[in-house]
C-alpha cells in the first residue's frame, strides 16, 4: 500500500485591481513549512497568470482565498525589503507604501 504525501504552502497576494486583474503590488509571498519567500513579479502580471505559474510547477491551488486585513509587521517588512531588490525605476510612487490587505491562498503538491 502506497501513502500519499503532500507538500503545503500559501500563497499570500496584495490585493489586486478587480477592474484590471492587475496586483496592487508586484510582489507575492509564498509561506512554506521551511518559512517565507518573497517573489517579485511584473507589474501587469494577473492573479491567473501567478495560479498558472505555480500550477505549472505542480501546485493545487484553493480557489476560495481567505482575506487577511490586519497582516503583522513582519509581513509589512517581507513586502519592503522584496520590494526594494526591484530597481527602483520599474516601481512607480503608487508601488509604495502599505499593503493592508491580502488574498490568501492555500497550496499543496504531491511530493515524489
Amino acid at each position: 500500500m502506497t501513502t500519499s504525501s503532500y507538500e503545503y504552502a500559501r500563497l499570500w497576494v496584495p490585493l489586486y485591481d478587480n477592474t484590471t486583474l492587475s496586483v496592487a503590488r508586484p510582489v507575492f509571498l509564498l509561506e512554506a513549512a521551511d518559512g517565507f519567500e518573497g517573489i517579485v513579479a511584473e507589474k501587469n502580471t494577473t492573479l491567473i497568470g501567478v495560479l498558472n505559474e505555480f500550477g505549472r510547477e505542480g501546485w493545487r491551488i484553493d480557489t476560495t482565498p481567505i482575506r487577511v486585513t490586519a497582516p503583522s509587521p513582519e509581513f509589512q517588512l517581507l513586502i519592503d525589503a522584496t520590494l526594494d531588490e526591484v530597481d527602483g525605476g520599474s516601481l512607480s510612487e503608487a508601488d509604495s507604501g502599505a499593503v493592508n490587505e491580502f488574498d490568501v491562498y492555500g497550496m499543496r503538491r504531491q511530493l515524489t
